[in-house]
């Protein structure tokens, strides 16, 4: 039923989300983020169907706010995820702008006579920079890779919010689980410390053993407290990151992590599949064709530092028109764009250096979220199969020692109380673990279950 709710949310959107005229490159930003995510964006700019997405999230959160509900919501209601959006409309903008030609500058002149006889003189110029025309479409082109580049950059942008929602809502889940553990255990060092002081008053046990039973519960309390602190915090880090506030932060959880799933997905040739998805390696090979136009645009017309035609009119004092064509060149004498191309070529130096150290990098990250993977799937699957099943073990062993009367009641109390902090750390460990996972994601820009 929750994920009806949410499928049925993300259909409402995508039926407003085309292209067409205003769409400034989003539909493409769509399509790209549609490759590593099912959720749906949408740029708030003031439309109809903003109202539509502001009914999805509400829908979202009066449900049992899953995994994907959260990157959702994330994805339709963050300021700053919409303040990214805006980078696609100044590219768009400056594409435009590309396109247009300079104005042409009209000039007048006029000339009085210092005595008579004599007209007044006057002088008509029109002139139009050519140089810009001849540069249109170099021009264009540059616009158009870093309208490219903005787009890449705005759809890695959509996968960091959507990884940071993910890796919140683990935190936030496993984090309310594990305080829920914690309460139990102090609830139990609470009975036997309760026990504890019957029994000293029975004179069963010594002091000792009473003051050992109470400082036991006092440090289950403070583990307590700081679960708890800790819950409440996480689910603040979450509600950051979806953009919540107010009475939209009472949403509810699972009470539990998912468990493991049964399987790993394939975790072989992640690096190459990371390089050939990752939009911000896209963004600045993007980055770096834009410097290499640039470069050749300057080193095309480095002799040409401005070029101009026109027409002028001009009439003399003896009240005659005379009119003709006009051409202007600068002539590159001194200033050949030395400097200028330069550092050009510095700039598409840097880029090529940023998209190879970026390929490294992402190769890196791609390796030890894999290693993070594997090591934290190692330790829950030990902790659930050996350790646990340990502890519970031990539990009844003790159980029924105090049934024949071999231990007493804080030796069963004290063994319950391991049990419930084995159970700590499996949660703990399902957090890392899916916590892991959505890094492995992140890093590969690509869901694992597409691999």
């Amino acid at each position: 039923m929750i994920r009806w709710k949410w499928t049925a949310a993300a259909a409402v959107l995508l039926a407003g989300c085309g292209g067409g005229p205003e769409d400034l490159g989003f539909s493409d930003v769509q399509r790209d983020v549609a490759k590593a995510l099912p959720q749906t964006i949408r740029w708030n700019r003031g439309s109809k169907e903003d109202a539509e997405a502001a009914e999805a999230v509400k829908r979202l959160l009066e449900a049992e706010l899953t995994v994907d509900g959260a990157v959702q919501v994330a994805l339709l209601n963050d300021r700053d995820l919409q303040a990214d959006f805006e980078e696609l409309g100044v590219a768009q903008a400056d594409l435009v702008q590309a396109g247009l030609l300079r104005n042409p500058v009209f000039s007048a002149k006029v000339g009085f006579p210092s005595g008579s006889p004599g007209g007044t003189e006057w002088s008509l110029d029109v002139v139009q920079d050519f140089l810009d025309l001849l540069t249109l479409s170099a021009r264009k082109d540059i616009a158009r890779a870093d309208l490219e580049a903005a787009r890449f950059r705005v759809a890695d942008a959509v996968l960091a919010h959507a990884a940071r929602a993910k890796s919140a809502w683990y935190a936030a889940v496993g984090a309310a689980q594990a305080a829920e553990v914690r309460r139990r255990i102090a609830d139990a060092a609470d009975a036997s410390a309760e026990l504890a002081k019957r029994l000293r008053e029975a004179g069963n046990i010594s002091e000792l053993e009473l003051a050992r039973e109470r400082g036991l519960a006092e440090e289950a309390r403070r583990a307590r407290a700081r679960a708890d602190a800790e819950a409440e915090l996480a689910r603040e880090d979450l509600n950051r990151a979806l953009g919540l506030w107010g009475g939209q932060t009472a949403w509810k959880a699972p009470a539990k992590l998912p468990e493991l799933p049964a399987a790993e997905a394939p975790l072989e040739h992640l690096e190459s599949v990371a390089v050939g998805r990752r939009l911000d390696l896209a963004a600045a090979a993007a980055g770096k064709r834009s410097a290499e136009l640039r470069l050749g645009l300057a080193r095309d017309f480095r002799w040409f530092g401005s070029l101009s035609g026109g027409a002028w009119a001009e009439r003399d004092t003896d009240r005659q028109w005379v009119a003709g064509p006009r051409v202007s060149i600068a002539l590159p004498i001194f200033d050949r764009r030395q400097g200028t191309i330069a550092a050009l070529e510095a700039l598409a130096r840097q880029r090529g250096h940023h998209v190879w150290a970026d390929a490294v990098r992402i190769r890196s990250e791609v390796r030890s979220a894999r290693i993070r993977v594997i090591a934290a799937r190692g330790l829950v699957e030990h902790q659930r199969d050996v350790v646990v099943p340990l502890r519970e073990r031990i539990v009844e062993l003790t159980q029924k020692e105090y049934n024949f009367m071999l231990v007493g009641v804080p030796d069963l109390i004290l063994a319950k109380q391991s049990e419930y902090e084995a159970y700590v750390e499996l949660v703990n460990g399902l957090r890392d673990y899916w916590t892991a996972r959505a890094e492995l994601e992140r890093a590969l820009g690509a869901r694992l279950r597409d691999e």
